[in-house]
């Protein structure tokens, strides 16, 4: 602001200590025309510029017309009643704007897992007033009974285009399992590929209400009917993950599909076969579950607890209460019990309820961890989404050279870990000769031939002569995905400069290198594959198979077609089971009701909305 006043002629004049106005010009003093404060003006001052120092009026002049120039445009700017009406007025149900909105709000109920009933809630409409006071709100039966369907045809459309084969390829593979809830019965189905761009896609297709009994015959004629509805050939079909139950392998066999036990189910099984073998084990397992249920079931234990574990320097967590379904739940609640063991024992020894665990039973418990934390670590392995088939065989492998070997670690679960041995061997015996899961190990640069017995080589070698006389090279796959890696030592495997845990030694053991005879000149695809099996693999941890692939697709043509086929396969159902959680979310309290029909619909446009970025 000018000295003064708000006035740009005050940025020439100045006041002395008396009130007096002096021109920083001249330094003539000019009157303001009165010696009241509320008469005072600055006319006097404008005039002595004008008629004095013509320049600075100009300029002084020019300042406060482009000062007042907004006051005049926003005086000129007001709003016409046509445009206050407009901003008022609601848009018609059939406005662009209006379907805009009403697709957005179909979109967060189903993406966010919302019931429909939000639409109705005075806090959603409050907010939908503000956010855009021309939009009607539709009620919760137009988005239940007109949006979403026609949503859900809209998506369905879009993951067919997906599915086709020159966007997926020839082969798909497939995840499947059953759920049965309160009011409904589901069975689950998603599809696996890897695309032109070798990525790796999961979509997840159905999640179909089951009738009646859920018989092998039903089974296959329900899953039959699902490959139907999106087209998809018998033919297409590389394999089948699939629980163990009696029910869904013969629903497989009817329907003479290629299909594979879940490796994370198998292994749980292998698990829960060496807990319950030895009876100390059992009896410690028993014990310790006892302890977190007290804890558990009592608010002032647990207030009890954190006084004690500040007092003997442990960390403040709580105590974790093993699950029957999920094993690794059992590992979680013996590590955090050894964790709290100084607390345990002090709290037991103060107020009682419980008896602790004997030394040597601690010990058990320390070796049952040792034994148990590498299963855990293949256990994620096999339940990561970006895992394959080919991780199996490797991880079988190891796992029996774990539970082979004996030492300090072993004392008191002997019985134990040669139980899990013996089910290891008899539960993943079949998985290990199926060809789809060797030729995604061998097509793996993680692992290719060196988890592989000489004769189950010499069978896959077998199987892919056989496989790349049935599928002759495209014109689109004898052009370059990406750049070639012509075997730059930058590029190769390099140590993981971390600490190796007793898995990684295991599994570093397994992928040395092995010598390769030149008995004879191999051509076509077997050519291929000895070029390939000579360089080295990639690492386990940080290499990516499908990267590989794409900058290598072009030294591999024939290899590169096969790979893409067979490292599609996931090694577990766990993609299926996550998709019963999410049913589990979409059938809360406001929902419970919901048929099953409508939980497909939701489930199928949760998974599937974001992926398709759907825009029509």
């Amino acid at each position: 602001m000018a000295e003064g006043g708000k006035s740009k002629v005050w940025e020439h004049f100045t006041k002395d200590p008396s009130g007096a106005v002096i021109c920083k010009k001249c330094a003539v003093l000019i009157s303001q025309g009165s010696s009241t404060v509320k008469m005072k003006n600055t006319s006097n001052l404008w005039q002595h510029l004008k008629g004095k120092h013509k320049e600075v009026y100009d300029e002084a002049h020019k300042k406060t017309q482009q000062a007042q120039q907004p006051k005049a445009d926003r005086a000129t700017s007001q709003p016409t009643l046509q445009q206050v009406f407009d901003k008022t007025t609601k848009w018609p149900p059939n406005d662009p704007r209006s379907l805009q909105f009403d697709k957005l709000v179909m979109e967060m109920i189903a993406t966010d897992i919302l019931p429909y009933a939000v639409v109705e809630g005075v806090g959603f409409k409050s907010l939908m007033a503000n956010a855009e006071p021309r939009y009607k709100l539709k009620t919760e039966k137009h988005f239940r009974t007109e949006l979403m369907p026609k949503t859900h045809s809209q998506v369905v459309a879009r993951i067919g285009q997906l599915l086709s084969v020159e966007n997926a390829g020839d082969s798909i593979a497939f995840t499947t399992d059953c759920w049965s809830g309160s009011t409904e019965a589901l069975m689950s189905l998603t599809a696996h590929y890897i695309d032109r761009n070798w990525d790796r896609v999961m979509l997840v297709l159905n999640v179909k209400s089951m009738e009646g009994s859920h018989t092998g015959p039903y089974i296959q004629e329900l899953f039959l009917s699902m490959l139907d509805e999106w087209n998809i050939d018998k033919q297409r079909v590389l394999l089948v993950l699939r629980d163990s139950g009696a029910n869904m392998i013969k629903g497989m066999r009817l329907a003479e599909m290629p299909d594979l036990s879940c490796g994370a189910h198998l292994l749980q099984l292998v698990i829960n076969e060496g807990l319950n073998s030895q009876r100390v084990v059992v009896d410690l397992l028993a014990r310790l579950k006892k302890i977190a249920t007290h804890f558990h079931h009592s608010v002032v234990a647990q207030q009890r607890l954190a006084v004690i574990q500040k007092e003997v320097g442990v960390p403040l967590h709580s105590i974790i209460q093993a699950v029957a379904t999920r094993w690794n739940s059992t590992l979680h609640m013996v590590q955090r019990m050894l964790e709290q063991k100084k607390a345990i024992t002090a709290y037991s020894t103060d107020h009682g309820h419980f008896t602790c665990p004997t030394a040597e039973e601690w010990d058990v418990a320390a070796n049952l961890v040792e034994t148990l934390t590498p299963l855990e670590e293949i256990t994620k392995e096999m339940s990561d989404s970006d895992s394959s088939a080919s991780c199996i065989i490797p991880s079988v492998g190891v796992l029996k050279c774990l539970l082979e070997s004996w030492g300090p670690t072993s004392r008191g679960i002997q019985t134990l870990r040669q139980t899990m041995l013996e089910s290891l061997q008899q539960r993943f015996s079949k998985v290990q000769k199926i060809k789809e899961v060797i030729l995604a190990c061998l097509l793996d640069p993680c692992y290719k031939e060196r988890p592989l017995s000489p004769e189950t080589l010499v069978q896959a070698k077998a199987w892919l002569r056989e496989e790349a006389e049935k599928t002759p090279p495209t014109a689109a796959e004898t052009i370059s995905d990406g750049d070639e890696d012509e075997g730059d030592p930058k590029r190769q495997r390099v140590a993981d400069q971390r600490a190796h845990s007793l898995l990684d030694t295991l599994y570093d053991t397994m992928l040395n290198p092995p010598s390769h005879a030149d008995n004879q000149a191999p051509e076509g695809i077997l050519e291929e594959l000895e070029r390939y099996l000579r360089e080295q693999v990639i690492d386990r941890k940080k290499g990516n198979p499908l990267e590989w692939w794409k900058k290598n697709s072009s030294r591999f043509q024939g290899l590169s077609r096969q790979a893409r086929r067979y490292l599609c396969c996931p090694p577990s159902t766990v993609p299926s089971e996550r998709v019963f959680s999410t049913v589990e979310n979409i059938y809360d309290d406001k929902r419970s009701s919901l048929k099953g029909e409508n939980a497909e619909k939701l489930c199928f446009l949760y998974y599937n909305l974001p992926l398709v970025d759907w825009k029509d």
